[in-house]
């Protein structure tokens, strides 16, 4: 049972989570551009574990598919991702504004 503790908890999760997300997708994109692949890595899977946690599934997704092709080394994708990875963050922050 969700208690108002737990629903309250949950609601300052997702408020920081939009508050932080394009600064995060920003950062990321930077890290790519610059060859910082460690510190993007690390910045991935931490978006791909938040987004999770708020129900962003497919943002989760793009994130762990990022990670999966620095891990291989396939930069050639990173491009077409980025992009996919900014239009679902923007698509998941009007999703969370319009919920809460």
């Amino acid at each position: 049972m969700t208690t108002f503790e737990d629903t309250a908890m949950m609601a300052r999760f997702v408020r920081d989570y939009l508050g932080l997300l394009d600064e995060r997708v920003d950062g990321i994109t930077r890290q790519l551009q610059s060859g910082d692949d460690l510190t993007a890595h690390i910045s991935l899977l931490s978006l791909e574990s938040t987004s999770s946690m708020v129900g962003a599934k497919e943002l989760a997704k793009i994130a762990g598919l990022l990670r999966g092709a620095l891990d291989r080394g396939q930069r050639t994708t990173v491009p077409a991702l980025l992009t996919a990875m900014t239009a679902e963050a923007a698509k998941v922050r009007d999703r969370l504004k319009l919920s809460g």
